[in-house]
Formats: structure tokens, C-alpha cells, sequence
């Protein structure tokens, strides 16, 4: 049923892994030595009770961003009433949808222990602490989102499959994910801050993720490549990276915030090149080459 990528290349090897593009499908996915994914490494991703992952002032930037997410649905779905978010993160967008935009039933997944016990005992979401392929649902949504989700999981097709028996007939699915066809990704390679082999295993590039939807009878409203929340920190952490030849020193900083010298190096350069690599995907806004991949898909009712 799925592509199983018989019909491969390999497009970059490294010492612990190597990526190879299906030369039918046009998936690229990441092989590690080790094929098993570790679903330890999301336990400590998040902070225990708290559910933070950043300082003070990072983290109410991440809490509006969630919110302009729950705008963005409500705008683009205003009579919605169910919602479900594929790998929920802490729940804030569920949380705003059911506080400020009449969203009844705000569904999440979240495997992340420290962000599915926040959600659910902080925010009283009703989060499911399991892969979406091991849950059944004896309702159709309004709305499926899937924010960065895709790129975490080793058979996206499967979840595509899947979300087609769970969505209502006019109901819209909007998925986010790292484009494999960003300039920045092209110009750092390797250092591109949405690589991160530990956490990621597929990508995507917009005519890959268009074709795999449309396999699977969704149809098209919208597809770009800019994110107001992503597409410059990427760009501008993966040129830092290529200068530097450090891997995300100052994203990670960002989460540890322990000070040191280094930092003021890696803090100068992300303050210089953040505005630029934000007008450079602003001209990118309509190409295939920013940081990002965004869809918003129907239910083809044609077929």
C-alpha cells in the first residue's frame, strides 16, 4: 500500500546517517545505523510541570505564535466546532480555540509526558498520550492540524491514510513542515537547522507533500513556503551554523541559557542576520524555496 522507497538515491551520508530521496515518491528520509526510533528522547523535551522549554521572554513569543495559530484556524474554519492536533505540544492552541473561538471539542496527541500531563492537568485539554495509529476516534473533525509533526515520523504516508477517515467532508487539514527545498537548507546542507537527525526523519519538498495529499483525495486550497514564526529563525540559525561550524549552538542556548562567552559571538550574528534572512523569505514568499512548508487541504468531493 505504501511506497516502500525500493527506488532510492542517496543525496548526503554522514558518520551516523545518511538521507536518500525515493526516486518514485520523492520523500527524502533519514537512514540511521540504528533503525529503531527512541520515543525517550521526547520525554525531558519538554519541562516537568511547567511544560517550558525556553526563558521567560522565548516563551511568551511561543504563546502568541499558538495563538495566531487558533486565530488562524478560526479564520479559516469560523464555524467549526472539533478539532484535533496531531502532536499538540502543550496544548495552547486547543487551549485559545476553546477559550476565545467557540472550538467545543479541542482533541490533542502529544507523546511527551511533561507536555501531555501540562496539558491535560493544567489546561484540561483532552490529550491522548499515543501515536495517532494507535488511536481510534468515533468522531469527524472540522479541522486536522499537523504543526511540524510529519518530519518526526518514519511512514508519513500511513498518517495521511489515516487522517482521510477522520476528517469531515468539509473539513480542512493544514500541515507545517520543514521544506527540503529551502535556500538555506541548500546553502548550509548538512548544518541546516531543520536537518536535527536526532529528532527528524522524513522531509518533504512542496511538490512531494502536494502529490502524497492528492494521492490520498485531498484537494489543494492553498500551499506556500513562509513562516512568521519559523522561516527566519531557521534561515538565520542555519547560516550562523555554516559560519560558525557549530550545529544550533544558539537555539540550544536559547533552551539551557547558560552564559558564557560564546554566546555573544553567536547572539551578535543572529541579531544582524535575523532581519535579513526575514525579507529574504518575504521575496521567497510564492517560490518553492523558503524555510517552510504550508498546506491547506480538503476532501476532494470530485472523485
Amino acid at each position: 500500500m505504501f511506497c516502500k522507497h525500493e527506488k532510492r538515491k542517496n543525496i548526503l551520508k554522514k558518520d551516523n546517517f545518511s538521507l536518500s530521496e525515493c526516486l518514485l515518491c520523492g520523500l527524502i528520509f533519514l537512514e540511521k545505523e540504528n533503525e529503531n526510533i527512541d520515543l525517550n528522547i521526547y520525554k525531558n523535551y519538554y519541562k516537568k510541570e511547567t511544560g517550558k522549554r525556553f526563558g521567560a521572554v522565548a516563551e511568551l513569543a511561543v504563546k502568541a505564535f499558538r495563538f495566531l495559530r487558533a486565530l488562524k484556524v478560526f479564520i479559516l474554519k469560523p464555524k467549526g466546532k472539533k478539532i484535533i492536533d496531531i502532536g499538540s505540544g502543550r496544548g495552547w492552541m486547543l487551549y485559545f480555540l476553546k477559550k476565545y473561538f467557540g472550538y467545543k471539542t479541542a482533541i490533542g496527541t502529544q507523546i511527551s509526558e511533561n507536555a501531555y500531563e501540562f496539558s491535560k492537568e493544567k489546561l484540561g485539554l483532552e490529550i491522548y498520550n499515543k501515536d495517532l495509529l494507535d488511536l481510534e476516534f468515533n468522531v469527524k473533525f472540522d479541522a486536522i492540524t499537523l504543526w511540524h509533526i510529519l518530519e518526526h515520523v518514519p511512514e508519513p504516508e500511513s498518517y495521511v491514510e489515516k487522517l482521510t477517515g477522520m476528517i469531515d467532508d468539509d473539513g480542512l487539514l493544514m500541515i507545517e513542515t520543514p521544506n527540503f527545498n529551502s535556500w538555506s537548507r541548500i546553502l548550509a546542507k548538512n548544518r541546516w537547522l531543520a536537518m536535527d537527525p536526532k529528532h527528524h526523519t522524513t522531509f518533504f519538498t512542496p511538490d512531494s507533500l502536494k502529490s502524497l495529499l492528492e494521492k490520498y483525495n485531498f484537494k489543494i486550497k492553498k500551499i506556500g513556503t513562509f513562516s512568521l514564526e519559523y522561516s527566519a529563525f531557521t534561515s538565520a540559525q542555519s547560516i550562523i551554523n555554516l559560519i560558525t561550524g557549530t550545529d544550533n549552538y544558539f537555539f540550544e542556548w536559547l533552551q539551557k541559557k547558560d552564559f558564557n562567552l560564546k554566546i555573544i559571538l553567536h547572539a551578535l550574528l543572529f541579531t544582524i542576520l535575523f532581519p535579513v534572512c526575514f525579507l529574504a523569505n518575504l521575496v521567497l514568499y510564492f517560490s518553492k524555496n523558503g524555510e517552510v512548508i504550508n498546506v491547506i487541504a480538503e476532501k476532494n468531493e470530485q472523485q
